[in-house]
């Protein structure tokens, strides 16, 4: 299936492959530390299925832990990207196909588990996916869930926050008369119970935290990032939404904060939620 045939509006092209890894990637030593905290969830040695796997910025350093990452993405382009890096680092055993992960090209019961990190969300069925996963990974496998977390209460954490409520209110205002806004997902809570109906359970009481550490951003750099499209959560975004949102964005933050150039401290985790499959 081509990008064109895909639900996803946004094209994962030569520019967004090129750039990916400055845009989403973690310091060297965080993306180790990712990697041996979700090679740990599961058995030495396990064949891991990545839907997603992109550039490969979660499968190499999973893979430099020990696993085997079998990984999977419909762009051509993010997979040549990673191929070229597999290239030079030719003793991880990652092995790539291109498919859309609506359709995964594999047998039951062929993999001790399974990984996606911010993918779910560019597919509207994405029940469907985790029911796949859930017959391609054997009985009692684990299915791990990975995402970036930002403080909520640091000026990055309220510039996105902002824009995210500014997002719905921006899509409500644009809709044809006589339309309704559909409500905001779930997002998390549906995604847990989709896989329990399935007969997967989470490990321990919730989340636990993979990596942690500090970086210095800009108001200005964060700004920029959402209205350019570089940052993930503006990529679908219509023009007329994402440009009317920006306005009001920059009008926020030049309300809260008196120089947008001003380096501020973030603090960042990248957090597991850990799912096994009944035996």
């Amino acid at each position: 299936m081509t990008s064109k045939e895909s639900s996803l509006d946004y094209r994962f092209d030569t520019r967004v492959a090129r750039d990916y890894d400055v845009l989403r990637g973690h310091p060297a030593e965080v993306s180790l530390d990712i990697g041996r905290a979700i090679a740990s969830c599961f058995e030495p040695d396990a064949r891991i299925l990545e839907i997603g796997v992109g550039t490969g910025r979660i499968a190499l350093p999973v893979a430099a832990a020990g696993c085997q990452v079998f990984g999977v993405d419909l762009s051509s382009e993010m997979l040549s990207a990673l191929g070229q890096r597999l290239q030079r680092d030719k003793d991880l055993r990652i092995h790539l196909a291109q498919a859309d992960i609506r359709a995964l090209p594999f047998g039951e019961d062929v993999f001790d588990g399974a990984m996606a990190v911010h993918v779910l969300h560019l597919v509207s069925d994405w029940a469907s996916v985790l029911e796949q996963v859930s017959r391609l990974v054997r009985p009692g496998g684990v299915l791990v869930l990975g995402r970036d977390w930002i403080d909520p209460d640091s000026f990055s954490g309220k510039i996105r926050n902002h824009f995210r409520r500014t997002v719905v209110e921006v899509g409500t205002e644009m809709l044809p008369p006589g339309a309704t806004a559909a409500a905001p997902p779930s997002g998390g809570a549906a995604i847990v119970k989709c896989l329990m109906d399935l007969g997967a359970h989470p490990v321990g009481e919730g989340e636990v935290v993979g990596a942690e550490w500090t970086t210095e951003l800009t108001p200005r750099q964060v700004l920029d990032g959402i209205g350019s499209r570089d940052d993930a959560e503006s990529w679908v975004l219509p023009d007329d939404v994402l440009s009317e949102t920006m306005r009001r964005l920059e009008a926020f933050a030049a309300s809260e904060w008196d120089d947008l150039q001003a380096p501020r401290p973030v603090t960042r985790r990248f957090m597991l939620g850990i799912f096994r499959f009944d035996a």
